[in-house]
């Protein structure tokens, strides 16, 4: 009975949580287009996929023509958009259904955050804390802005596989909770190799453990044979098709498969044998890992360090190493930082150490130990990758739960009024102590305000990079069109358009082209365009990336443009209700004639 209040005071927190949230999304809901460049091409994606595109071809053929753009997306986390679309169309309409299928899939993957974060907790403390550290998860940044609604990216499952990663250790049945998380990693990397370092670390967990105390072997043993035949199933009922013998680096591909297979022909016979002496178990560890890394070498030795080792070193070296989501937190903003580490992280990080400061025998030290072990790999790799910091906020929730609940039972027991107030107050601050500073920031600084007064547009016009601005170019005729690379996503969803390339590193000939096109001087720029048979050119003015190609070649047709230097080949276009600068490139014929 305790049980089922608890699961039915999550279910009513997660209906609060929602409307909170619909409501705060309401104006992207009503737009139809996801929040980012990701989200956007994933809607592309289904959307080819929903009107006929092979399960196993992924091919963007709007992008980069005539070459395509191969993504490196498997479709897993696309089926249930697609279920919900398919059921809710016949109700509402394609648009609709959409938005619907947008809207509840990732408010679906925070119900399961919430309540793994509840059954992890509940395994460290008492339903109280659980049931509070399941509420939490709403004020936990990182999370809920990978489960928000139109978040349709990888990044939310993440969160979940990751979650139930942590709470099979926590399982007494060895076999079982060694299958499930097993399948659960298998799954994880196939959605997106970004799960590699906490695969690592729960592999490597379980290694240790088997090869130094000679325990949980059986864990391990059904960990590794689950994740090998659930990859091998995953990536069979993926990419079984036209690509299925080419090694990428960024997905799991045959040589991550020879690999994993060569190291568990040594390690799997030895666990099952179990060896007592422990020099046995070590240099067998040691050689199952030699010969993984001597596979991989073989098949792919371009994948070894680096998932972008293969990427066109200009789309490296000008595009890669801005996009924050991959730099360490010394690269990011402070603003940056204060949002995302500023609350669940810093506050269930001083709550771990002040836990095991205590030396108390009120909780179980083996269990402590494992969320312990979990939280502070996922901090160390958000650390040196910002976009795991999601995973580290996740895993820090029963941590904060626990200092807040006893955070508020301490400040009741104050006898002083004013104490009390002074010290239930300071309590709340450790839920979101990071954007409350932040926030508090903002508020004594204007130069945000001032640099939204300076890209506003003059009249009634949408902003340049709106959605409403986009959605006109379908006034157009129907083309190739080069815009900013962050565009191109929602240009693909809002019109029937072309682009020559977006933020996506599959395509990096394309990519690449493009950074030559806006870096070339005007004459070596037109003839590129004219190759990529583009015939417009879109962008906004204050674009971030047109100031990184202008940096880089001061006299490159981006500057031109920033400097009001527009080339007699470009003629500009004035759409009606679009704030985009746009120009469309004169053929030499037609030029001459003029």
């Amino acid at each position: 009975m305790q049980r089922l209040k608890g699961n039915l005071s999550i279910v009513l927190i997660w209906l609060a949580v929602c409307a909170v949230m619909i409501f705060v999304g309401r104006d992207q809901i009503a737009s139809g287009i996801g929040w980012g460049p990701d989200d956007q091409l994933r809607q592309v994606q289904i959307r080819d996929w929903l009107a006929g595109q092979s399960w196993f071809d992924t091919t963007q053929y709007r992008i980069a023509d005539p070459d395509s753009q191969p993504m490196h997306w498997t479709r897993w986390i696309e089926v249930p958009l697609a279920l919900v679309m398919i059921l809710l169309t016949p109700l509402m309409g394609v648009a609709a259904a959409e938005s619907a299928a947008m809207t509840i899939v990732p408010l679906m993957g925070l119900l399961c955050v919430m309540w793994l974060v509840l059954k992890i907790t509940g395994e460290l403390f008492d339903r109280q804390i659980a049931i509070l550290a399941a509420a939490l998860t709403a004020t936990a940044v990182p999370v809920v802005a990978q489960l928000r609604p139109m978040r349709i990216d990888h990044h939310g499952w993440q969160i979940v596989l990751a979650l139930v990663a942590l709470w099979t250790m926590f399982w007494p049945n060895k076999r079982n909770a060694g299958l499930v998380l097993g399948a659960g990693l298998a799954l994880w990397l196939s959605i997106s190799m970004e799960g590699l370092p906490l695969t690592i670390g729960f592999i490597a967990l379980l290694a240790w453990r088997w090869s130094v105390l000679l325990e949980q072997g059986d864990r391990l043993f059904w960990t590794l044979i689950s994740f090998l035949l659930t990859s091998l199933a995953l990536f069979w009922g993926s990419q079984g098709g036209i690509d299925a013998l080419i090694n990428y680096c960024d997905a799991m591909s045959p040589a991550h498969l020879l690999a994993c297979g060569a190291g568990a022909a040594i390690i799997l016979p030895t666990i099952h044998y179990s060896p007592q002496a422990i020099g046995i178990r070590i240099v067998a560890l040691v050689i199952a890992g030699t010969l993984a890394l001597f596979a991989m070498w073989f098949s792919a030795p371009q994948c070894i360090g680096s998932a972008f080792a293969d990427i066109d070193p200009l789309v490296r070296d000008t595009w890669l190493v801005s996009v924050n989501e991959g730099l360490p937190i010394w690269d990011q903003p402070m603003s940056e930082v204060m949002n995302l580490f500023g609350g669940s992280i810093i506050v269930g990080l001083g709550s771990l150490l002040f836990i095991w400061s205590r030396r108390s025998d009120s909780f179980d030290r083996q269990k402590f130990f494992l969320i312990t072990y979990a939280f502070l790999w996922a901090l160390i790799v958000s650390i040196f990758v910002l976009r795991a910091s999601s995973v580290a906020a996740a895993y820090a929730l029963p941590l904060i739960a626990w200092a807040v609940y006893h955070g508020f039972k301490a400040a009741r027991e104050i006898a002083s009024p004013p104490a009390r107030i002074l010290a239930t107050v300071s309590v709340m601050l450790l839920i979101l102590p990071g954007p409350l500073a932040l926030g508090i920031i903002n508020a004594f600084d204007d130069s945000a305000e001032q640099e939204q007064e300076k890209l506003a547009v003059v009249g009634d016009a949408p902003s340049c990079d709106s959605s409403a601005s986009i959605e006109r170019l379908n006034a157009l005729p129907q083309t190739t069109i080069m815009a900013p690379l962050d565009f191109g996503p929602e240009i693909l969803v809002s019109t029937s358009h072309s682009v020559l390339a977006t933020s996506h590193h599959r395509n990096d000939k394309a990519m690449a082209d493009q950074i030559y096109i806006f870096t070339k001087p005007q004459n070596e720029a037109r003839k590129l365009l004219q190759n990529r048979n583009i015939r417009y050119i879109i962008l906004c003015e204050n674009e971030a990336e047109l100031k990184v190609y202008a940096r880089l070649q001061p006299e490159g047709l981006s500057a031109s443009l920033q400097k009001k230097a527009v080339p007699k080949w470009l003629q500009s276009v004035h759409l009606r209700d679009s704030g985009l600068k746009i120009w469309r490139i004169v053929p030499k014929t037609f030029e001459n004639e003029m």
